[in-house]
């Protein structure tokens, strides 16, 4: 894909701003490629953001837990979960993307782009997954490290401050709290339905446990609909949510 000069000079401003320097920029170009664009472009969408965000949300959630294990050395496992899986949700690394200026890099289709899509949640979520994936790419065998150091140097004082969130209490964590003390089972999620235009889709998912729907949820990805099945099934089941 060719990168326009202007295009080149907004990504170095943007590693020079958050002390990032990449060999190949195309790399860095790819994190910010919505699907959207490589299907209205004809442009195979092995070249959109989609697996350097397969890559970079597997490297967030290593992060996070790194931090969490060493900063809170007093928390059981069952409370890190719960921290971590707020910290590492869609609506909180929404907020990152944004602060870092996502709405003026991601690359998005026509159609995409009219409907907003450069301020949709999931949209910029994945893209700074991607984000990560790409640098923890490019920078070889100090990927890790140089993906850490990212994540500390912008994120570290919100992430800390996590803690003191009342909301921290993530449906899904607790519902596998509930159904682990039963009889050590998890539950089971199921993408039932999807509707709407290819960019534009509203998931619909199913929670179980022991073969029965206890929760239903829908969203506009998966894993805020996995999300919402889950408050579902807490207050179908009767779940007390305080700690």
């Amino acid at each position: 894909m060719c990168i326009s000069k202007e295009r080149i000079v907004a990504l170095e401003e943007f590693q020079k701003k958050y002390n990032l320097k990449f060999s190949n920029i195309e790399l860095l170009n790819q994190a910010f490629i919505h699907t959207s664009y490589t299907n209205e472009n004809n442009i195979d969408i092995l070249n959109s953001y989609e697996r350097l965000e397969f890559l970079g949300d597997a490297v967030l959630k290593l992060i996070i837990s790194d931090i969490l294990y060493n900063n809170f050395p007093d928390y059981k496992e069952g409370k890190l979960t719960k921290l971590r899986a707020e910290i590492v949700s869609d609506k909180h690394i929404f907020e990152y993307a944004k602060n870092l200026g996502f709405e003026e890099l991601i690359i998005l289709g026509k159609n995409e782009k009219k409907q907003g899509g450069q301020k949709k949640e999931s949209i910029l979520a994945c893209a700074f997954e991607a984000l990560l994936g790409a640098i923890f790419l490019e920078y070889k065998d100090f990927g890790y490290n140089k993906t850490y150091e990212f994540i500390k140097e912008n994120f570290l004082e919100d992430i800390l401050s996590m803690q003191n969130n009342i909301s921290i209490l993530n449906p899904k964590a607790i519902l596998q709290e509930y159904t682990q003390s039963i009889n050590q089972k998890l539950p089971t999620y199921n993408l039932i339905d999807e509707k709407g235009k290819e960019h534009d889709k509203t998931f619909f998912v199913e929670v179980s446990f022991e073969g029965k729907v206890i929760g239903k949820g829908s969203a506009k990805s998966i894993k805020q609909a996995q999300i919402e099945a889950a408050l579902d099934a807490i207050k179908n089941l009767g779940i007390n949510k305080e700690e």
